[in-house]
């Protein structure tokens, strides 16, 4: 996975909060300290999940309908936490145990797409009219543009030579009490039933906390 470097101005950004003698404390991708989650219950940790999972999907839905409002094609579930202390921006201190990030994407065949550069215009003109940080790189023929939100997401549009054009929005780091209780608890109410197509915007709805377990941790 490409990981991009951000600016000096982003790197500062996640160094928001402050602790006792003065000592700054990094923030995550939602402004929040581990001080700050260490207050929350599992529930409210999930109810927060939730809350992201859907601005992702605003975020994804939005640029999707830059370059094409019809179907787009599913590369799987994007419901269950990523695995943490890694990801597309740095979080001092994190780890598998006491961070998350998270993922979406979907593709589409443009008609006689040959992963043209100037394919990428679309997404260069609205990463911009967003005010977000842009950057681009151009890998064994293929050409992808980055849009840095500035707070806490990175969405990637790519033009491959195959025609194969892909869009994906990643979250930077969030800090968890228990990452494997987060997991399992989004995870167990997950029925694991995506779409193999959807328009812009439409995907199954997220599980609410009064749920059922319909899938338990293997033990």
């Amino acid at each position: 996975m490409f990981r991009t470097v951000m600016t000096a101005a982003l790197a500062l950004g996640l160094l928001t909060g402050c602790a006792a003698g003065g000592d700054q404390m990094p923030a995550d991708a939602a402004g929040l300290t581990q001080d700050d989650v260490a207050k929350m219950s599992l529930h409210q940790e999930f109810d927060a999940y939730r809350d992201h999972y859907q601005h992702m999907q605003r975020l994804l839905r939005d640029a999707q309908l830059q370059v094409h409002d019809g179907e787009w094609e599913w590369g799987g579930g994007d419901r269950v936490p990523l695995i943490g202390g890694d990801g597309v921006a740095p979080l001092p201190g994190s780890d598998t145990s006491n961070s998350y990030d998270m993922r979406s994407g979907r593709h589409w065949s443009p008609p006689k797409a040959t992963g043209r550069e100037r394919d990428l215009q679309p997404m260069v003109d609205y990463f911009t009219d967003q005010g977000w940080h842009i950057e681009k790189r151009t890998l064994t023929g293929d050409h992808e543009v980055w849009g840095i939100t500035g707070d806490g997401w990175q969405l990637i549009y790519t033009a491959q030579s195959n025609g194969r054009y892909s869009l994906e929005v990643y979250s930077e780091p969030f800090w968890t009490n228990d990452a494997d209780a987060l997991s399992e608890a989004v995870g167990g109410r997950n029925d694991a039933d995506y779409p193999e197509r959807s328009l812009p915007g439409i995907y199954p709805d997220f599980p609410e906390w009064d749920d059922p377990i319909v899938s338990p941790p293997k033990i």
